[in-house]
């Protein structure tokens, strides 16, 4: 419902959580460049935490949490859950989902800026790993089957949700459109 209300918005398809490390959610947000150009998902999620977390339990409190994205995160965002402590990240959709999408931006800043098409997924600071890969690698079972037809609903979700975006975005005065 969050990301559905901030496309209806004008905002992109990104979200993020933050999960305690009963894996109870802390916070979830979505989108929100309308409001701030640096307001992607994950930033406005650490963003909406850090609000709500007292600066001298932000430390352990993100180390002991798991970051769950809804794409891949981008040079910017990944680097912000680095700064801010996480260093399990979870996402659901890579980078191929993002560029199919219609938004290649992750990728193709990467690349114009440092002339890497990614970042290093597991390095000192944190480990990522894509929630869809994780899902491919479970033994066959009822479970995995579920897992898989759960993700297919949800990536129907969201294509029709970019598919909106890029429908409305031109007309949109609250977009900026950079890099669009």
């Amino acid at each position: 419902p969050k990301t559905r209300m901030s496309v209806q918005a004008g905002n992109k398809v990104f979200g993020a959580a933050i999960l305690n490390s009963d894996l109870s959610c802390s916070v979830a947000s979505t989108n929100a460049e309308t409001d701030c150009p640096l307001f992607h998902g994950e930033v406005k999620c650490i963003y909406d935490w850090s609000k709500q977390t007292p600066a001298c339990d932000r430390g352990p409190a993100a180390m002991s949490s798991v970051f769950l994205c809804t794409h891949e995160p981008c040079c910017m965002c990944v680097a912000s859950i680095l700064w801010s402590g996480f260093n399990k990240i979870y996402y659901w959709l890579p980078y191929e989902t993002t560029t199919a999408q219609g938004i290649p931006h992750d990728v193709d800043t990467m690349h114009e800026l440092w002339g890497v098409t990614g970042y290093r997924r597991r390095n000192k600071y944190f480990a990522s790993a894509c929630l869809q890969t994780l899902i491919g690698e479970l033994e066959d079972s009822d479970a995995k089957a579920s897992l898989e037809a759960q993700s297919r609903r949800l990536l129907a979700s969201y294509d029709a949700m970019s598919d909106q975006y890029h429908e409305e975005k031109v007309n949109n005065q609250e977009n900026s459109l950079v890099l669009d």
